[in-house]
């Protein structure tokens, strides 16, 4: 059977933060997608309405996160999508953006249905940790690291935000 998706992008690697990856949504949710390329931001712009013919891909559970990707070939749960088969899977128009609404919720509410979709969270804060830097430096290689900050909400529930070793801002204060 010839299955389609359709959804607008919401995450691409623009900052670095989503490696050889978009997600795209609509209303009903969203979903990440493994590419090998390191030009999401360009093939993929933030809110293009995508396409995607999966004949062919195959769906993965990594970490709780559903992921469309190539079939498996070694031990992953899914393989990239290679970027000689981009034309293949996917139709991109660039020509009508939509601008997609974040879904507003709060830490307390967060739950799976919100895993690969477009969320906001008010009124956070960092405590102590608001004066660091987005990801810490590794003391013996110098190297960025993937680091975990912890936010805390006006009711003092807690969040981890994971920021990857190679997004952009990285060196930024929080």
């Amino acid at each position: 059977e010839d299955i389609s998706i359709e959804g607008y992008v919401v995450a691409n690697d623009l900052y670095g933060e989503y490696y050889k990856s978009i997600i795209i949504c609509d209303d009903s949710g969203g979903i990440e997608i493994a590419i090998d390329t390191r030009k999401t931001a360009t093939l993929f712009p933030i809110s293009a309405r995508v396409v995607v013919h999966c004949s062919g891909l195959t769906i993965g559970d990594y970490g709780g996160r559903l992921i469309l990707g190539a079939i498996p070939q070694g031990g992953y749960t899914v393989d990239r999508i290679a970027e000689r088969d981009i034309l293949r899977y996917f139709l991109v128009d660039k020509s009508s953006p939509k601008a997609i609404r974040p879904t507003t919720t709060t830490i307390s509410d967060i739950n799976t249905t919100h895993i690969s979709n477009y969320v906001r969270l008010d009124n956070l804060s960092f405590g102590e940790q608001a004066s660091l830097t987005w990801c810490d430096i590794d003391p013996i290689t110098g190297d960025y690291i993937t680091t975990e900050r912890i936010a805390t909400d006006t009711k003092g529930n807690t969040i981890a935000i994971r920021t990857i070793a190679e997004c952009s801002y990285r060196n930024e204060k929080i």
